[in-house]
């Protein structure tokens, strides 16, 4: 039988919010607190976005499987749903990845049919957008009709405030170290301004700062370091505000994913503006992660880190960032690209993994320390059942295959979900 504990969730992102939630419904009237470092939702996280993909669009059956019992309540759950738009969705590849997911739905016996088209086709079904799109060496594209975008920040929001309406505690503060008893055991955080926050049990949902803070906090102690298992990486995004005659085109194509040659990126629409003077706005992504690569002192270790900046440097992109993205635009967009400025752009920061899987689990070398995090850029989208898993975790209940899976200790082969370019910035 469970003994209720007090909880402290560090880290207000999808698996600290979707955990607490599940928590409290599961536990009413438990100590549950939710940390972070501003009001929420924290603008350096990486769930705090434009807008984010909601795909079960996988070549790993696992991760399809799991996509498709989120969307299903991003389609039909009151809180998810006015933030779920299906656009559709596209993925020019040429590794034979669209065959596999098209395998992957059958094998699942799902009533999603995708289809893989002729490039002549594709351009007909979508008038004259993609008329100038780079589809050098492509036969067929995959296309997806059930698939589709959210939200992000409107999505996150809403899960916090209802979190909170459940009795999980906000906490604001900026963190310095987690905290040990005599024995090595966590204890909670304290905060910069000195301040201690205790609790029966933390669980770590960090993201990118994973490394950093437990480096802080346990210098001497090398058997708690990160290590490989997890490195902070960020991607460049942009918007680009449009004129009703020229953005409305946009709302009207499906999340467009296209990886092959140098382009390696993505176009998401946005909903049409709430009022008539407002522009109409897309969003770009390059699919491609950048390391900050710094030495830390106390604990001898090299790792990559968010710059030390309030921002995180995320409003301040280099310029070959810039030039990163720019490529996007151009290989989907074409000579079309001319008239397409890129009006604002972020650099968003996550925890990555080197196989792209979770990490769900206790600390195995440290008491009442858990980790839920490592969404590996393709996370997002299970808001609404993560935390219904690092439930599981916490209860002893997990299904075996999924404790192997998302171990701390675990195997870490790379590329099975999606290759991520790593390089030093």
């Amino acid at each position: 039988m469970l003994v209720l504990v007090s909880t402290h969730i560090i880290g207000a992102d999808i698996f600290g919010v979707s955990t607490a939630c599940h928590l409290a419904k599961k536990y009413p009237g438990t100590t549950i607190s939710l940390v972070d470092q501003t009001p929420y939702p924290c603008p350096l996280a990486a769930p705090w976005d434009w807008n984010k993909v909601v795909r079960a669009d996988y070549g790993d059956l696992f991760y399809m499987e799991k996509a498709l019992e989120a969307i299903h309540l991003w389609r039909t759950d009151p809180l998810y749903k006015p933030f779920y738009h299906e656009s559709g969705l596209i993925n020019t590849d040429n590794t034979g990845l669209g065959r596999e997911m098209i395998d992957n739905y059958k094998k699942l016996n799902t009533d999603v049919v995708p289809e893989l088209i002729t490039v002549e086709a594709f351009k007909k079904r979508y008038g004259s957008f993609f008329e100038t799109t780079d589809f050098t060496g492509i036969e067929e594209i995959f296309v997806n009709e059930k698939s589709g975008w959210a939200e992000a920040t409107k999505a996150l929001k809403a899960l916090t405030d209802a979190t909170i309406k459940l009795g999980v505690n906000y906490v604001e503060g900026e963190i310095s170290t987690l905290t040990f008893d005599d024995a090595g055991g966590c204890t909670g955080v304290k905060f910069k301004d000195g301040k201690p926050l205790t609790a029966e049990r933390l669980i770590l949902s960090a993201g990118a700062l994973t490394a950093k803070l437990i480096a802080d906090s346990a210098p001497k102690r090398p058997e708690l370091q990160v290590g490989d298992r997890i490195v902070a990486a960020a991607v460049i995004t942009g918007v680009v505000n449009l004129s009703a005659q020229d953005g409305k085109k946009y709302t009207e194509i499906p999340v467009t994913v296209h990886a092959i040659h140098s382009t390696q990126g993505e176009i998401m629409p946005l909903t049409p503006p709430l009022e008539a003077n407002e522009p109409y706005t897309v969003k770009f992504c390059r699919d491609e992660s950048y390391k900050n690569t710094c030495h830390h002192p106390a604990s001898c270790q090299s790792f990559s880190m968010p710059p030390d900046e309030s921002d995180e440097a995320q409003r301040s992109p280099s310029t070959g960032l810039k030039a990163r993205l720019d490529i996007v635009r151009k290989g989907i967009l074409g000579p079309k690209a001319d008239k397409v400025v890129i009006d604002e752009c972020r650099v968003c920061w996550n925890a990555v993994t080197p196989n792209q899987d979770f990490i769900i689990a206790p600390h195995p070398h440290c008491r009442r320390l858990f980790i839920a995090t490592a969404g590996s850029f393709h996370g997002w989208k299970f808001m609404p059942t993560i935390g219904k898993y690092v439930v599981e975790m916490l209860d002893g209940t997990l299904d075996a295959a999924l404790v192997k899976r998302w171990a701390w200790d675990r195997e870490m082969r790379a590329g099975r979900i999606r290759t991520c370019y790593l390089r030093s910035s």
